[in-house]
């Protein structure tokens, strides 16, 4: 029974948090993840492939607030879990998320290393919104400046751009930083 509950109360809570997110309520969508995970982890544990959704989830509410550290901390615990079981395609999106908090700290150089460990059939393109979320390595063109980004089209890299110029630097450009 535990488990039925875990899922369901689980799922009903990720849906509100992402309802929140969308209407701009920040806090309670954090509030409703936080209160997802917990129901999961009481339910299911916390190395279930559903709770991993919302740790996943969690971590890219933070990166987009701008809380890194609780970013990482959370896509952390989802790669974790989402490394031993659940659908190969969550495990390149996070892989993906956590290439994006790299690119935030301005570290490129872990930002492709992360997302090349789904290589060679296993990796996101780099667009959030892309509906192909598991690609070859093949079939994917990276950044040209920075090469820690890969995309599946040139409109997803378009689409993208708002997002990256941020961070995209020329490899010669990043060999100072840490």
């Amino acid at each position: 029974m535990g488990t039925v509950l875990g899922v369901t109360d689980g799922v009903d809570l990720n849906n509100q948090a992402l309802r929140l997110e969308r209407q701009g309520d920040l806090q309670g969508a954090e509030r409703a993840h936080l209160e997802a995970i917990r129901v999961k982890e009481a339910g299911l544990g916390t190395d279930h492939f559903t709770t991993a959704v919302s740790y996943n989830g969690l971590g890219e509410l933070y990166l987009k607030m701008g809380r890194l550290d609780q970013a990482e901390e959370y896509l952390n615990k989802a790669l974790r879990v989402r490394s031993q079981s659940g659908p190969k395609v969550d495990l390149a999106v996070t892989r993906d998320n956590l290439g994006q908090l790299y690119e935030m700290k301005g570290d490129l150089k872990a930002a492709q290393e992360i997302r090349l460990q789904g290589a060679p059939d296993n990796i996101a393109c780099g667009n959030y919104n892309c509906a192909k979320l598991s690609n070859t390595l093949s079939s994917l063109s990276r950044c040209s400046a920075c090469q820690a980004v890969l995309y599946c089209s040139p409109p997803c890299q378009t689409a993208d751009w708002k997002r990256h110029k941020k961070y995209c630097r020329r490899p010669n450009a990043t060999a100072g930083q840490a």
